[in-house]
């Protein structure tokens, strides 16, 4: 008995050849270099160089992405997909080897005299043993490829895990970011509240004693209340930003530390170099899980290739029977039975034909939704490169902008209060000055989402620490 199982297990795992298509990395469908130049500047570090709490230093937002990371569901549903593709592969893998099982029967039968010589009776049979039931021998790869194609969608589901996690800290960051720009725009249609209402009630006053006209009251009056409507806004804007807080988090509101009151509160570190686009292929999870994908394919094309030739199976018991209880662990009860079996396909209306199709077919479609990954992350690479760039330009010109309508605003003022202009152009004056710091505060709030872009772009923020924290 020992013999025949160390022969089965021999020949199962021994390894055998698979009709798997020979794996060979699509090439790379983008150019050698980015569309976009890096950015200039102090030296830049290498994206391998920085986990995620070296590229957002900010205490309260590593404190806001550690919490997601440990309580975010959609990140929870990740991680407990991949354990289900563990187990799955584990199931496959099991299939190589064979599975023996003991077994122990007692079978009681009453027969009539006519079927036990003229006399009846009861008939009773004690066995016990081990047996093999239906074990494939993998003579051409076929379970070697149903167990390369699990483990293949396995890889892919950790990687898609990554691909969670990288997500998961770029939209929290992005949220804080979001929730702190926000706060800002609250403080300055605040700010603008208060002065607006400040001209109304001098308007009202010079109106009273007949130094202003109507036609300024409802001015003043309309300017006002566009400055109330914004509050409004975004006043239940900045709560729907928390609450979207609270979603990625994980916890309530409340249990959450959220200072940040201006965009230049959140502290992010810029410098970022891209690296080569090549490099993309080990750092981007998303890339990773496609590449998985088309080699799972083409393990599948191997298990329908392997199809088409003969299917060797082996059953086999040992064990002892007897009629007596009392003699069934005797040797002399030895019993074993060695049933090899062998099936091979003559005719499936193209069954096997159509399967292999179907495979081939499919590593086709997971070799264009490769490329399509690869083409995808190359373009979020250069976006985010170029936007760094645009929007640095974009907040230098928006702080000019907002510093001239600044002293225009002054300047209005005082021309106004020589009686040299309407309130008009006073009113006038105080909705550019008000459109200008707005557009100014969206300009820093697009400057410093594009470093977080960037940041995810390149595959950043897997690691908790970079390279040069590890090695410290």
């Amino acid at each position: 008995m020992r013999r025949l199982i160390l022969v089965i297990a021999l020949v199962a795992l021994g390894g055998c050849a698979t009709l798997a298509p020979e794996r060979e990395r699509p090439a790379m469908p983008v150019p050698e270099a980015w569309n976009a130049p890096a950015q200039s500047g102090p030296v830049q570090a290498g994206i391998d160089e920085l986990g995620w709490r070296d590229a957002f230093p900010d205490p309260a937002l590593q404190k806001l992405i550690a919490t997601a990371l440990g309580q975010n569901r959609s990140l929870r549903q990740a991680v407990l997909a991949m354990d289900k593709a563990r187990a799955q592969f584990g199931i496959a893998r099991a299939d190589r080897v064979p599975n023996v099982d003991a077994s122990g029967v007692n079978s009681n039968t009453r027969s009539p005299g006519d079927l036990r010589g003229g006399i009846e009776g009861i008939d009773r049979q004690w066995n016990v043993g081990l047996g093999i039931s239906s074990f494939e021998l993998d003579f051409f790869g076929r379970v070697k490829s149903l167990e390369d194609s699990a483990l293949e969608s396995y890889l892919a589901t950790e990687e898609a895990r990554r691909a969670a996690h990288i997500s998961l800290v770029s939209q929290v960051a992005r949220g804080y970011l979001t929730l702190a720009g926000d706060r800002e725009h609250l403080a300055l249609a605040r700010e603008t509240l208060e002065s607006r209402q400040a001209t109304l009630d001098l308007t009202l006053a010079q109106l009273a004693h007949g130094m202003s006209t109507e036609l300024a009251r409802h001015q003043a009056e309309e300017v006002v209340a566009v400055a109330q409507a914004e509050v409004a806004r975004l006043t239940a804007q900045v709560v729907m930003d928390e609450n979207a807080l609270a979603v990625l988090a994980g916890v309530p509101v409340s249990d959450m530390n959220l200072p940040a009151q201006a965009i230049n509160d959140v502290i992010l570190n810029t410098a970022v170099t891209p690296g080569l686009p090549s490099e993309l292929l080990t750092r981007r999870p998303d890339i990773l899980e496609a590449e998985h994908r088309l080699w799972a394919a083409g393990a599948e094309i191997g298990a329908a290739r392997a199809a088409f030739f003969p299917r060797i199976g082996l059953t086999t018991t040992a064990g002892l029977a007897s009629l007596e209880l009392t003699d069934l662990f005797d040797s002399a009860q030895r019993v074993w039975t060695f049933v090899p079996s062998i099936t091979l396909p003559i005719f499936d209306a193209g069954r096997n034909k159509a399967k292999l199709e179907a495979a081939k077919a499919e590593q086709q479609i997971r070799i264009a939704q490769y490329e399509e990954t690869i083409q995808n992350a190359f373009r979020e690479v250069s976006d985010a490169l170029a936007k760094n760039q645009g929007y640095e330009g974009q907040v230098q010109a928006q702080a000019r902008r907002a510093a001239s309508a600044e002293k225009s605003r002054l300047l209005v003022d005082q021309r106004f209060s020589a009686g040299l202009e309407s309130a008009f152009a006073v009113h006038d004056a105080e909705r550019t000055l008000f459109t200008a710091r707005q557009n100014l505060l969206d300009a820093r709030l697009a400057r410093k989402l594009a470093t977080v872009e960037l940041f995810t772009a390149l595959g950043g923020g897997w690691q908790e620490n970079g390279l040069q924290a590890s090695a410290q």
